[in-house]
């Protein structure tokens, strides 16, 4: 074998100048930094959609207990409220409560606490209220819009209850997910 030729071989091969380091780690650094930010936006955004998600099921359970008893809303007149001027759904607070008697014949009234849903049910024992949004959930401007016919009117129109509100998760300012939420719903009361 020619152990010359090897050894002079090696000799002639000269290592990585300071100049080719200096670009090759400015150009690995780059390739990770790119990596770690790409990284950082999916988790982001799985987080806001997961935060999202989250409130539209809290919003969604509360706007299906809702619209349940709305349903099954019967004709309370002056039942529930002295101040009543409409058959079924009355508003009080300027729209921000809305009460009504629902088919067990208690009076039902929805209203904000503390930025959530509650409610309140009048029954012979006394009165029951509870949250039906979580803590997570803060609502706000929360707004009752009511067609029904007076109390003393002849029943000319199928009442119903229009919902507006602002909806939002509480967590940190980049994962927050607000949120304006409607819904329209009708009595099956007829008289």
């Amino acid at each position: 074998m020619n152990y010359g030729k090897i050894i002079k071989k090696l000799k002639n091969n000269r290592g990585v100048s300071l100049l080719e380091l200096i670009v090759s780690i400015a150009i690995f650094s780059f390739l990770i930094l790119s990596a770690t930010q790409i990284f950082k936006m999916v988790i982001d955004g799985q987080r806001n959609a997961i935060s999202a998600q989250n409130v539209q099921e809290n919003i969604r359970y509360a706007m299906e207990k809702m619209s349940k008893e709305i349903r099954m809303a019967q004709i309370s007149n002056k039942e529930c409220s002295s101040a009543a001027i409409y058959k079924v759904f009355n508003t009080a607070d300027s729209g921000q409560e809305l009460y009504f008697k629902n088919k067990n014949e208690e009076c039902i009234i929805y209203y904000l606490e503390n930025n959530r849903l509650k409610i309140m049910v009048s029954t012979l024992s006394g009165d029951v209220a509870d949250f039906i949004t979580p803590a997570k959930v803060e609502v706000s401007n929360l707004k009752f819009y009511i067609d029904d016919d007076l109390i003393s009117a002849f029943h000319s129109k199928q009442p119903y209850v229009t919902m507006v509100m602002d909806v939002r998760a509480i967590g940190q300012a980049i994962h927050e997910q607000k949120m304006k939420i409607q819904m329209t719903v009708s009595s099956r009361y007829y008289e």
